[in-house]
């Protein structure tokens, strides 16, 4: 096939592809009951991923998880790290205790969203 034709080939599938992923990723949020119209990335990622142990946690968890609201406005971290955007990412990326490492469910732009949406918990 020649190049022109797979140009043309590689643009109406990426055409069919992108509309796709959008609605999935829109379906996504409505699945989990979350309005898509009235809800940030950032808070999107914080109640997928965050909100079901550090806002309710189960009774049962050995250890209750921090309680992240107005987790920027202390000098440190529960852990005793310092309250900075790098620190909190790296405890997402890697995890802590019983916390699991979140680097291979959430990229760098979602990460940015979630420490950008935890600065609004107060």
């Amino acid at each position: 096939m020649r190049l022109g034709k797979r140009l043309v080939w590689l643009q109406l599938l990426s055409l069919g592809i992108c509309p796709v992923l959008a609605m999935t990723a829109c379906s996504n949020k409505q699945q989990a009951g979350i309005d898509t119209e009235e809800v940030s990335a950032g808070e999107y990622a914080y109640e997928v991923h965050c909100g079901e142990c550090h806002e309710q946690p189960h009774p049962d968890l050995l250890k209750q998880p921090p309680n992240l609201h107005g987790i920027f406005s202390r000098k440190t971290l529960p852990s005793g790290a310092p309250a900075t955007d790098k620190q909190v990412r790296n405890t997402i990326i890697e995890g802590r205790g019983t916390m699991p490492a979140f680097d291979k469910r959430l990229g760098n732009e979602e990460l940015d969203e979630l420490v950008r949406y935890l600065h609004t918990l107060k």
